[in-house]
């Protein structure tokens, strides 16, 4: 555990309209191309489909497999980065990635593990939600809504995620150090 809270607000998306767009834009092969992480097993990767922007197939700190859609996102991520150094002062993206969690999923309560996820923030940047769509952490619960900027620590926590709603669920995901 890094944080001493499991969730923590930081604040608004900047230019999250234009954020929101380029998501939409985004085909289904787009989604599903990348099967990397959903082989490599894990309750959260059986059951997402990610768009990796910046990752590291042996998930090391020092991420250097840049995606094709980066530089859409780029743009996104630093305004994001800009928005948490207030909070935590500077800190470098690590890895990066857009997941989705179709509605009527679960995420199953599980533990994150490795030495990314051990050193790093994880920074959550809901896009795309709706009201039935609950994080938990332990045994706190929330609806983050879209827009918001939040870094949620579950490391050593046990921690899933239901969408229960009619619409998938799309986050921005930051690890930064």
């Amino acid at each position: 555990m890094k944080e001493s809270e499991s969730f923590k607000f930081i604040g608004e998306t900047p230019s999250f309209d234009s954020l929101l767009t380029q998501i939409s834009l985004l085909s289904e092969d787009d989604w599903t191309q990348y099967r990397e992480r959903r082989l490599r097993g894990g309750a959260a990767a059986e059951q997402t489909d990610t768009i990796p922007l910046i990752y590291d197939l042996a998930q090391n700190i020092n991420s250097n497999i840049i995606h094709e859609k980066y530089g859409i996102f780029n743009p996104y991520m630093d305004a994001v980065m800009e928005l948490v150094s207030e909070s935590l002062g500077t800190l470098s993206i690590k890895q990066a990635m857009l997941t989705r969690l179709r509605s009527g999923s679960v995420i199953g309560r599980h533990r994150d593990r490795g030495p990314l996820t051990a050193k790093t923030h994880r920074i959550h940047v809901p896009v795309i939600t709706n009201e039935q769509c609950l994080f938990t952490v332990d045994d706190e619960v929330r609806n983050l809504q879209a827009g918001e900027v939040w870094i949620i620590d579950n490391v050593g926590r046990y921690h899933s995620v239901e969408n229960k709603g009619q619409q998938d669920r799309v986050h921005l995901i930051i690890d930064a150090m």
